[in-house]
């Protein structure tokens, strides 16, 4: 089984599609299930693709790839080129860019399944995040309807600010908030009543720290319903067992409070 270290040695006449079939097929494996290896194979496909484009912008003179051919025609009959060799080389090039496209394919799509799982992942997270605050004794640390105490609890606890919206006409009830972490990040975890239903949301730094891959901004992960955004420089996560169209509406309301 060809390691890392092995792989990226190889990527390059990978590319080329000058190594022997057995490591050919070692390297395709390799990068099948390392996002790393396929995204490096994936970025010196790129190169290569985008010099052999670059070369089509620009056309030679004709006097000058005249005296280039007929350089060339003697430099071959010098060393008296066998035909099956000019030959070979003329279609090599041809087969090396087919090998890297299917490469291109085949890494694109292995590391857009990656993401993928990444994010259902991190989701899964937010939903267990939210089963195990609700289920506890003290889902809440600060409890109160009002954001004017609600806001100004989190100051010293968390590295950054937010607004919470005016509830007041609107089916939602802030119940408090708590502060919490994810992937080691400091965060606010709200709170909200909808008619028996409660409602999470996560505000965090969208940093790198976060590890965190921007989900779609709608999705379903088990029973909750989830809705994703970034505004200023802040990550967002609502999730309840509410229906799309409530997540949606609480959604929008915490938007328009920024």
């Amino acid at each position: 089984m060809m390691n890392c270290a092995e792989c990226q040695k190889r990527i390059a006449a990978y590319v080329d599609a000058e190594l022997p079939p057995a490591e050919m097929e070692a390297v395709r494996s390799h990068a099948q299930t390392c996002a790393g290896c396929a995204s490096s194979a994936l970025a010196s496909l790129e190169r290569k693709l985008a010099i052999r484009r670059a070369g089509l912008r620009y056309s030679a003179p004709p006097e000058l790839r005249a005296r280039v051919f007929g350089l060339c025609r003697a430099k071959a009959e010098v060393i008296d080129r066998k035909p099956v060799m000019r030959s070979a080389r003329a279609w090599l090039p041809q087969w090396s860019i087919a090998v890297a496209a299917s490469m291109l394919v085949a890494a694109g799509l292995f590391v857009v399944a990656n993401l993928r799982q990444q994010q259902r992942q991190s989701l899964g997270e937010f939903v267990d995040l939210h089963v195990a605050t609700l289920a506890s004794a003290n889902p809440v640390e600060v409890l109160s309807s009002d954001r004017h105490t609600v806001k100004p609890w989190f100051q010293g606890r968390i590295p950054f600010t937010f607004d919470l919206p005016e509830l007041q006409g609107s089916p939602f009830t802030l119940v408090g908030g708590r502060a919490t972490y994810f992937h080691q990040e400091p965060g606010a975890h709200l709170v909200f009543a909808y008619q028996r239903h409660l409602i999470s949301t996560f505000i965090f730094r969208d940093t790198s720290q976060l590890g965190l891959p921007a989900p779609p901004a709608a999705t379903r992960e088990a029973s909750f319903n989830l809705r994703s955004w970034t505004q200023g420089g802040l990550r967002y996560v609502v999730i309840g067992d509410a229906n799309a169209g409530t997540i949606r509406q609480l959604s929008e309301q915490l938007q328009h409070a920024q």
